[in-house]
């Protein structure tokens, strides 16, 4: 999915890595690295920024761990309001996708 349009993405990245730190607190560049086995190529320079926003919004939040190799990472994990909005966008997700698979498939 490495042609995925842009705009489309951004619709769904949120949500996309909300889930990832629901499952497994993470930091940046293994949420990365996760994100890109399950199909989608994203760089650090596109999931920072939402991370940061994310964490100013409430639904996430981080800490610091110690490193053996390098600085000190930053781990993020989803917070109750993170996990209700989760809740919420998978929801309408599906809700879209069946509305939008069901115009497709009509002749």
């Amino acid at each position: 999915m490495a042609d995925t349009d842009t705009q489309m993405l951004k619709g769904v990245l949120p949500m996309v890595v909300l889930a990832r730190l629901d499952a497994n607190e993470a930091y940046g560049y293994d949420l990365v690295a996760s994100l890109a086995v399950g199909g989608l190529a994203v760089s650090t320079g596109t999931v920072y920024p939402l991370l940061a926003r994310l964490e100013t919004e409430g639904k996430i939040t981080s800490r610091l761990v110690a490193s053996p190799q390098g600085p000190a990472r930053k781990y993020y994990r989803t917070t109750t309001a993170g996990r209700d909005y989760l809740v919420d966008q998978s929801i309408r997700w599906h809700e879209l996708t069946r509305a939008i698979t069901t115009l497709l498939e009509e002749p």
